[in-house]
């Protein structure tokens, strides 16, 4: 059986940071409550690719709909597979320069139903959301 390593972003230092220019007519493929918190997956495309793709989680305040700090944030990726383990894809998540704001690079290695799990620790606390999402 072959099995796609996993990959965690771990914590990320402002050192990091990358001054993303956010691509015009962002979709929202995904938008989760955790909490006092909204987490929003957008991408360019109406779908996550197939292979290597980048795309954005934002964090918003339920309150106001603004960008919230959450700190470090860590992601991965599984596809359920029937009657076998998940298979596992690789998530590299990037704060930008907007607190809030983050870029993820993934790499999924088929189509079909992603789980993208994200799990968040800084001024907001601890936090997670699941986020489900497809490939195409």
């Amino acid at each position: 059986m072959f099995c796609v390593a996993l990959l965690f972003a771990g914590p990320l230092a402002s050192a990091c940071d990358v001054d993303v220019m956010l691509p015009e007519n962002l979709q929202e493929l995904r938008r989760v409550r955790s909490g006092s918190v909204d987490v929003v997956l957008l991408s360019p495309n109406d779908a996550l690719r197939q292979g290597k793709d980048t795309c954005f989680v934002e964090f918003r305040s339920v309150g106001d709909g603004q960008l919230t700090n959450v700190g470090d944030v860590r992601a991965n990726a599984t596809m359920p597979m029937a009657g076998m383990a998940p298979m596992a894809g690789r998530v590299e998540v990037r704060p930008t320069s907007r607190a809030g704001r983050y870029s993820v690079a993934t790499d999924l290695s088929m189509a079909g139903d992603w789980r993208i799990d994200i799990e968040w620790d800084g001024p907001m606390g601890r936090g997670s959301a699941v986020l489900s999402t497809s490939a195409q």
